[in-house]
């Protein structure tokens, strides 16, 4: 029977179990990592299981041992399943049936009062009903699927909808990680540097006395760990509690973090102490493996389906064939009357010419006298590749078309032979039927059989026959096909005008409305001059640039850049930019005077574009917040372009680390907010790559070098000037070639 003892390292963690076990009511979550076989098989791209289900169970066990007489009742879907045979007897199963929701089946169970209520998954559905029964007086006991920790979890439960009233009954989220131990065959020993120990002992004071008295190791790789330098695995432990008075949950760290856990492992030799900077890394790293594989699985998962509907549609196509050879066939001549499409109809011949005389194969060739061809219309038996192809009307109907059948040999005009076509050699008999029409060829078959050495006069005379009757409706069918191109000709040409004029109006009006979203004038802040110019690939883009003034102090610089062009970046671009507006003048607290911070601004927007739906489109942001008294400027770059300080004839680049907002599936977004001091002369130059990846019509771009070169040339211009300047050496740079990118441009200037 596995225990704790036997999956924990540090001292710290039982004593911290031991809290947990005897504690009160509350809900206590077990998260960890798991992913399903199917989707990513144990070890594949260097992601573990978490082994999150193996602390639950052996923890559930800890709270019911901490109370022997107690009970818990355990609410699952699968009610078969089977428990440790020491827990049998004192856990009871709660199932719902058909037609129960999750959360209705919790209610039920708490309200039959268990001295320890087991929730076996917890999520969207049952996460209310989970902390609802905790606050009612019940200790709770789940497990949750999830790459979060800590306070992570809690501010996870409030996305899920939970409310910050009901999240005061969670009391302890135990998180766990499974990581690869060193070899103990190969690493070498290796002390951290003495202010790097020095820090840790300061961050994580309960751990100092093994930090500073541990054997430190690294990987160094050999053959029994396949150059890894890693053999076995060890389990990581994060221990959140959170305190009801020091205010909101989800923003107070661990008690026992992970990193502490990890380095104190690291002090006993089973990890590198180097494992603590790869921690967050490493866990973004295997939760997009994760998606990735994922995706894999629905993409395979949907070819497997397509491959099954094909082989069904194939099926079905056969079985409509036989139906149809039992169905007996209307009138020949009826038919032919009445079928007006020339494709249809040629098919139709072909199909009950080859009935009529028992035929293997025929084709059917249409002349075109107005350009001196004739074209395969259709063919049975042979390639249906065939069908399209036009020759020279010669080669096909000769020097003199007659009016009756007559016998041929070889191959069809235009029919190579193919050595795959093992049975064209067995046809033995071949017949060139003519269809003429008011005394003019209209058409040409030829039929050929396998089945006897020559056709039966019958079956040529009524070859005869289905010719002539075949011969007017072909001249026929001819005709109306012609007319029916003209008219669609016609309509197609009016309707691309109609189309063109409407899409013009739309265009134009569509352009209006980005340039009214656009600032014409700048706020007027002293000390500082504003200047910008914006130029679209299209009617519009999705480039943005905005000086907003956030109050009396500040005022906000941000320009955007959206992963596409046209009408739907602009859109976009609109969104986002409204989004951000709204964001940077919200105040942070209710009668606070200071507006959020960057980094808090671009990350509501991040989520609010998750809310609002998953868009193939990203977005590359700069926003910066000036104190127009201290002249420092707060900012973030999520994935932008980095702007240029131009400072006493120098050139500096604005750091930052950061991705693009909007990205599907990344709902958490990693931004670095930075700080600089700006001073009287400098001149910041925000921009988007349309400036930098600009193309002459040799194909040369324009580049960040040469346009630090036109900024660094034009240092007394005036910052209007300057924009103008910049986008005339632009224009000659591009001559003839196409805009294929969206170019904008906003410059600061301090006095």
């Amino acid at each position: 029977m596995l225990k704790l003892d036997d999956l924990t390292h540090l001292p710290q963690v039982e004593g911290l179990i031991a809290q947990i076990a005897a504690g009160g009511p509350g809900l206590v979550v077990v998260a960890g990592l798991d992913p399903r076989t199917a989707v990513l098989p144990r070890g594949e791209a260097g992601l573990l299981p978490s082994g999150r289900a193996t602390i639950w169970r052996i923890l559930m066990r800890e709270m019911l041992d901490a109370r022997p007489r107690q009970q818990a009742l355990l609410v699952t879907g699968d009610p078969s399943q089977r428990l440790p045979r020491d827990l049998r007897r004192r856990v009871q199963f709660a199932s719902w049936p058909p037609g129960k929701s999750h959360a209705e089946a919790i209610a039920e169970a708490a309200a039959r009062g268990p001295d320890l209520l087991l929730v076996e998954r917890l999520d969207a559905s049952s996460a209310a009903a989970a902390l609802h029964a905790a606050a009612g007086g019940l200790r709770v006991l789940t497990q949750v699927d999830t790459v979060f920790r800590g306070a992570e979890v809690a501010r996870f439960l409030l996305d899920l909808g939970v409310s910050r009233e009901l999240l005061s009954a969670l009391t302890w989220v135990v998180a766990v990680e499974r990581l690869p131990t060193l070899c103990s065959h190969c690493k070498v020993p290796a002390q951290p540097d003495p202010e790097e120990l020095e820090g840790w002992c300061q961050s994580f004071s309960d751990f100092e006395p093994l930090l500073r008295e541990g054997t430190y190791f690294r990987e160094q790789g050999c053959a029994r760990c396949r150059g890894t330098g890693r053999e076995g695995e060890v389990t990581a432990f994060d221990i959140w509690h959170p305190d009801p008075g020091a205010g909101a949950v989800e923003e107070q760290p661990s008690g026992l973090p992970i990193a502490a856990y990890v380095l104190g492992l690291a002090a006993r030799g089973a990890l590198p102490p180097g494992d603590v900077q790869r921690l967050e890394a490493g866990r973004l790293r295997r939760t997009y493996r994760l998606l990735r594989a994922s995706e894999q699985a629905t993409l395979e998962a949907k070819v497997a389906l397509e491959r099954r509907l094909a082989e069904l549609e194939a099926a079905n196509r056969v079985l409509q064939q036989r139906t149809e050879a039992l169905i007996s066939l209307e009138s020949i001549g009826q038919a032919l009357i009445a079928s007006t499409n020339l494709s249809e109809l040629a098919g139709r011949l072909c199909r009950n010419a080859s009935q009529l005389c028992g035929a293997d194969r025929a084709i059917l060739y249409f002349l075109r006298p107005e350009s001196g061809s004739a074209e395969v219309l259709a063919v049975t038996g042979w390639d249906p590749s065939l069908v399209g192809m036009s020759l020279e009307a010669q080669s096909v109907f000769g020097s003199q078309v007659g009016n009756e059948p007559e016998p041929c040999s070889g191959f069809p005009p235009g029919v190579p032979r193919q050595p795959t076509d093992v049975t064209a050699d067995a046809l033995r008999a071949a017949l060139r039927v003519p269809f003429v029409a008011e005394g003019q060829p209209v058409g040409l078959m030829i039929v050929h059989t396998s089945q006897k050495a020559r056709f039966a006069p019958g079956e040529v005379a009524l070859l005869r026959a289905f010719g002539n009757q075949a011969a007017m409706a072909i001249q026929r069918a001819g005709l109306t096909e012609a007319l029916r191109d003209k008219v669609r000709q016609l309509e197609a040409a009016q309707a691309e005008l109609v189309q063109k004029e409407r899409l013009e109006r739309e265009m134009e009006l569509a352009r209006q409305v980005q340039q009214s979203v656009l600032p014409r004038v700048f706020p007027l802040v002293p000390g500082y001059t504003f200047a910008a110019r914006s130029e679209p690939a299209r009617w519009v883009g999705g480039d943005f640039y905005d000086v907003i003034l956030l109050d009396a102090d500040r005022f906000g610089l941000v320009i955007g850049d959206v992963s596409d062009k046209g009408m739907a970046a602009a859109l976009y671009m609109a969104q986002v930019h409204s989004l951000i507006r709204a964001e940077a003048r919200r105040q942070r607290t209710a009668g606070a005077g200071s507006p959020p911070p960057p980094e808090e601004v671009l990350h509501t927007v991040h989520r609010l574009l998750q809310e609002l739906g998953r868009s193939s489109k990203f977005i590359t942001v700069f926003y910066g917040v000036v104190d127009t008294a201290s002249r420092r400027l707060t900012y973030v770059r999520a994935g932008h372009d980095l702007p240029i300080l131009l400072r006493a004839g120098e050139v500096h680049q604005l750091r930052g680390e950061g991705l693009p907002l909007g990205f599907p599936d990344m709902d958490e977004l990693y931004l670095s907010q930075e700080a600089i001091d700006l001073q009287p002369g400098d001149r910041l130059v925000l921009y988007t790559d349309g400036l930098t990846d600009a193309i002459s019509p040799d194909g040369r771009a324009f580049g960040r070098e040469r346009l630090i070169a036109q900024l660094r040339a034009r240092a007394g211009v005036a910052t209007a000037d300057l924009c103008d300047a910049l986008f005339a050496e632009l224009a000659a740079h591009q001559g003839t070639a196409d805009q294929f990118d969206d170019m904008t441009m906003l410059a600061v200037e301090v006095h």
